[in-house]
């Protein structure tokens, strides 16, 4: 399992406003490999906020089919009032090698 964390930094009180165009978000979905996409919203420093967009793959090669595909293009195309209120992003990479659930 491999897991993509993209923290995206937004100017406080935009957050939601961001987070409603990974709301929409259909082609990851039908990616080979691709299991799920989590979008959490939280503080950041003062004066901002921070969402963290998680997708989770079967493997590194399918995420990379994703950011190599059309359908990542086109879905990273414009961005409309988000671009004006966008602070910067950082990408971060992990693979899983533990994991428990509920019993």
């Amino acid at each position: 399992m491999f897991v993509v964390t993209n923290t995206i930094r937004i100017k406080a009180g935009h957050g939601k406003q961001v987070a409603e165009r990974f709301a929409a978000a259909k082609s990851v979905q039908q990616m080979p490999g691709f299991n799920r996409m989590e979008v959490w919203l939280g503080e950041g420093k003062e004066g901002e906020e921070e969402l963290k967009v998680c997708t989770v793959w079967d493997n590194e090669e399918s995420f990379k089919q994703w950011t190599a595909s059309d359908s990542f293009r086109e879905s990273h195309r414009g961005g409309g009032d988000s671009r004006e209120v966008m602070l910067g992003a950082s990408l971060n990479k992990y693979e899983l090698v533990v994991s428990h659930g509920k019993k």
